[in-house]
């Protein structure tokens, strides 16, 4: 009888995460790519390379764990980094070529095509996270702006879903709506995004203080993130509006910074709601914790499919605080509609949301939150997965 002698293990390369934004810069892409990296360094050598975009080196940096972290020269354009001068191209092009596997998070304007063709070439499993349809400047709907998407989707983010080896979404509803992920849907795995419960659990007194205390008989809605158009942050105010105009007494915080905050500000005035709407500014993670148990509800009603699912439902939902989201796809297959937990209504919906934020005060907190999936979670499904990649290769 002939025994059948298994094949030598693949041994596990470097793991090379590329990421737009340096860790002290805070966005949802950011949280995400450098928690999961975090615990990619207690399996194996994981090296970040990123950019010296809004690079600030201060306090409030994320984690990356034991892996090495690597700035090249960038610059901004329509608010998006853009890799400045050869040697930065090059020297990601060295990383690439010599990576056992390459995470990249995209978008990632130019860099992605570049990466994917490197990795393609030198055999390198090439896996894409696919975080949003990415749009550019702060007026999407111009003509210039919808001439740059344009080009950059089809230029830059086309050729590098069809290169690489796997492209992952936060979920299928998602993948099936976006204009261009679902013309790669065979290429698409899913996993599911996490939360640093723990992280978020540890208060911290001083930055706790910025938090303001509850006032008796008013109930607060809070919503976290960057003050960007396509949170949907006017709706919010004007459904915050509507409840005071109700008789409620409510009030609004707002957790975030971002280029809406004028606009916001000048909305806030014209309504009358100086009394009632709060902006806190960057809240930091020693406080957000404070900010959603104390929360009677915490929303976002995304406007695009540039949000795919918000982080901050997902927290909140862990700290037993309902939520209202927008029937969205990503957010509907995270936030249940069930009245209890969450509330989902329809895009620009204002009428809808404050009824979903009354419904959702006036029965309270739900008992007995369910457990959150962590970033550990995320993290040892994409291990999983780079796994699976590099024996599929087998050796160079």
């Amino acid at each position: 009888m002939t025994s059948v002698v298994p094949p030598e293990p693949v041994p596990k390369g470097l793991l090379t995460v590329i990421v737009p934004m340096p860790p002290s810069y805070r966005g949802g892409t950011e949280e995400y790519a450098y928690q999961v990296a975090r615990f990619y360094s207690e399996k194996r050598p994981v090296h970040i390379l990123t950019t010296s975009a809004r690079w600030d080196g201060g306090e409030h940096a994320l984690s990356v764990g034991s892996a090495t972290l690597e700035r090249l020269n960038a610059r901004e354009i329509m608010e998006r980094p853009i890799l400045s001068g050869g040697a930065a191209k090059a020297r990601l092009k060295e990383a690439v070529e010599t990576a056992g596997v390459v995470q990249l998070h995209m978008p990632f304007p130019w860099v992605e095509r570049n990466v994917t063709r490197w990795a393609q070439r030198a055999r390198v499993p090439m896996v894409l996270t696919y975080h949003m349809d990415a749009e550019f400047g702060r007026s999407p709907t111009g003509l210039v702006a919808r001439t740059v998407t344009g080009a950059y989707r089809s230029i830059s983010a086309v050729p590098a879903l069809r290169r690489c080896s796997v492209v992952v979404s936060n979920s299928m509803g998602y993948a099936r709506a976006s204009p261009v992920l679902s013309r790669f849907l065979p290429q698409v795995r899913v996993i599911y995004q996490g939360i640093d419960f723990e992280r978020l659990q540890a208060a911290d007194a001083k930055a706790a203080e910025a938090i303001p205390n509850r006032k008796p008989g008013v109930a607060r809605v809070v919503f976290v993130g960057r003050l960007v158009p396509y949170k949907g942050l006017p709706d919010l105010v004007r459904a915050v509006a509507q409840l005071v105009r109700s008789g409620r007494s409510v009030e609004l915080l707002v957790g975030g910074k971002g280029p809406q905050l004028p606009e916001l500000r000048q909305l806030v005035s014209q309504l009358g709601l100086d009394s009632t709407v709060t902006f806190l500014g960057f809240v930091p993670d020693g406080a957000v914790g404070k900010l959603y148990s104390e929360a009677d509800v915490v929303a976002c009603p995304s406007i695009s499919l540039l949000e795919s699912t918000p982080i901050t439902l997902i927290e909140a939902m862990a700290f037993g605080t309902p939520v209202v989201g927008t029937t969205l796809p990503g957010t509907e297959e995270s936030v249940p509609n069930d009245g209890v937990r969450g509330r989902l209504v329809g895009v620009h919906d204002v009428d809808a949301l404050a009824r979903a934020l009354g419904e959702l005060i006036d029965r309270g907190r739900p008992a007995n939150p369910p457990p959150a999936r962590t970033w550990r979670d995320t993290a040892t499904d994409y291990l999983a997965l780079f796994d699976e990649l590099e024996r599929s290769r087998g050796p160079r």
